[in-house]
């Protein structure tokens, strides 16, 4: 049978992708001078918090503790190497660099959610939270890459 504590620490990885992606998509909005992507990366942010709000519930729920700090990140996640490749990135302010790298991050957060949403231990209502903010993932990615100059 498993146990609360491991589907507490799986939440919680999600969490803190999201945080790395609220700070990755502050950080572009800083750094580009495109009023579109000011706009689409500030719906992203908005996003990414609710999706963590979403996750802290399901957390407290089963009497565990969500990630308290917002800035609270994995050092170790693969989505923290990608958005810190963002920031680094952003240095030139080129509209397709910025899309390339945000589509970077996005692709590292599909894949943690993909992994987390193939575990077997979730209950399924969480696992339908997931696929949901999956696909909205997905379409994020999608949008970034549409935008990017042919």
């Amino acid at each position: 049978m498993i146990k609360n504590d491991d589907i507490v620490e799986d939440l919680n990885e999600l969490v803190k992708i999201n945080n790395d992606r609220i700070q990755g998509y502050m950080k572009a909005v800083e750094d580009t001078e495109d009023t579109q992507l000011d706009h689409l990366f500030n719906e992203m942010i908005v996003q990414s918090q609710n999706f963590r709000s979403q996750l802290a519930d399901h957390i407290v729920r089963i009497d565990g503790s969500a990630v308290s700090d917002a800035t609270t990140t994995d050092v170790s996640s693969k989505i923290h190497r990608a958005w810190i490749d963002i920031k680094s990135a952003l240095t030139g302010k080129d509209r397709d660099t910025v899309l390339s790298s945000v589509t970077f991050g996005e692709n590292a957060a599909v894949e943690a959610y993909e992994s987390a949403i193939e575990n077997d231990k979730l209950p399924a209502y969480i696992k339908e939270d997931l696929t949901s903010q999956l696909s909205q993932l997905k379409a994020a990615r999608e949008k970034m890459e549409a935008l990017k100059t042919k």
